[in-house]
């Protein structure tokens, strides 16, 4: 009996750990190394370019207006402002007496001002401007005028650069 005993006890553990390897847990573990994601970039445009070449203007006069269209060629929405910067042999007298009035075409935001200080706050910063070429441009309206009391010298020029700077629209 004592035979019997041990042959089953032995069955039983060969049985055993053939089924406890037939049901393993089985884990494995893998890497896809060296993937690149890169940030895009937003690049803004005007159109067309330049945009104003006013002339006659006196002190006092009628203003003249200048429209442009400002636009990310890139899918990015974006909100904007515009600065001014003298640009070399400018006359002095006319950068300093020019008023200038910068409106957005949508929204009507607008800034007022000398052309020497011109420095706005941001347009467009409610609801943004579509981003994905001139189709989806903003028009932004320039009126420019010569007050009544400007000291300014008869042919003079004043060669301006507008710069647009932009950001990418977020909620606010």
């Amino acid at each position: 009996m004592k035979r019997f005993s041990v042959a089953i006890l032995g069955i039983t553990i060969i049985l055993s750990v053939l089924a406890g390897g037939t049901f393993s847990y089985m884990t494995a573990e893998a890497e896809n190394a060296g993937n690149i994601i890169t940030a895009g970039s937003m690049q803004l445009n005007t159109y067309p370019q330049p945009f104003m070449a006013l002339s006659r203007l006196v002190p006092g006069g009628p203003s003249q207006e200048a429209t442009v269209s400002v636009f990310a060629t890139t899918p990015t929405k974006f909100f904007y402002k515009v600065k001014s910067v003298r640009q070399v042999g400018t006359s002095t007298k006319l950068w300093n007496a020019l008023m200038v009035e910068v409106k957005d075409g949508v929204t009507g935001e607008t800034w007022t001002g000398n052309l020497n200080s011109l420095d706005t706050s941001w347009f467009a910063r409610q609801d943004g401007v579509n981003g994905g070429g001139v189709n989806n441009g903003r028009m932004v309206n320039f009126k420019v005028w010569i007050p009544q009391e400007a000291d300014v010298d008869a042919e003079t020029t004043a060669t301006v650069k507008f710069r647009l700077d932009a950001e990418q629209w977020r909620p606010l």
